[in-house]
């Protein structure tokens, strides 16, 4: 080999070998911004005259964003049922109920959690929620039985998140307490979360 292509070869390995992946790999990040997320979970209410409801399926999605590494500020549309529960009195005599025993509720809440970290890429996430519930029929009240009615509510929650080694996708678990203002009743969701981070 003549001394000039030897030369070439030699000033040409550190190039190649900048190029290359390092030995111990590239970190992951953890994807952050705008998100949406699809859970399945089971509801019940508190109280009434069967001191609680069945457990009945809890639908919810949502869309939010990661303000920052810390703080989420999401919309969240959920939808369970109250059943076997009465929260309007039986009538005297009987146990018959004074209105509905089963009702629909439907959430739209404006959620906003704090991750603070308790491994790597694993959370606690404590939250708070707030916004509109949807009772159909009417649980309590004076109108119509058959008529929905629509309060406020609030509540807290809990939860876990993971962010999986899959980039755009991060698992958990939340259970969250609301509480529906004007009829007074307690309701809580649990359910595990799948979130796909854009």
């Amino acid at each position: 080999m003549n001394k000039p292509l030897l030369t070439a070869v030699l000033a040409l390995l550190p190039t190649a070998a900048l190029s290359a992946t390092p030995p111990e790999g590239v970190p992951l990040e953890v994807r952050r911004g705008f998100f949406t997320e699809a859970d399945i979970g089971a509801f019940f209410t508190l109280g009434g005259e069967n001191v609680y409801s069945n457990a009945q399926t809890y639908v919810q999605l949502g869309v939010g964003v990661d303000v920052t590494e810390r703080f989420t500020l999401g919309v969240h549309f959920g939808l369970g049922a109250s059943a076997a529960n009465c929260f309007a009195g039986y009538a005297p005599g009987t146990q018959l109920c004074g209105r509905t025993e089963n009702f629909t509720v439907a959430l739209a809440d404006v959620t906003v959690g704090y991750r603070a970290p308790l491994a790597t890429r694993f959370y606690l996430v404590p939250k708070l929620a707030a916004g509109l519930s949807r009772l159909d029929p009417a649980p309590t009240g004076t109108r119509d039985p058959s008529l929905s009615t629509t309060v406020p509510n609030a509540g807290l929650g809990l939860g876990v998140e993971y962010a999986t080694p899959l980039e755009h996708f991060t698992v958990g678990a939340d259970v969250l307490a609301r509480y529906l203002i004007g009829p007074n009743i307690p309701t809580f969701a649990v359910f595990p979360r799948v979130k796909y981070t854009f």
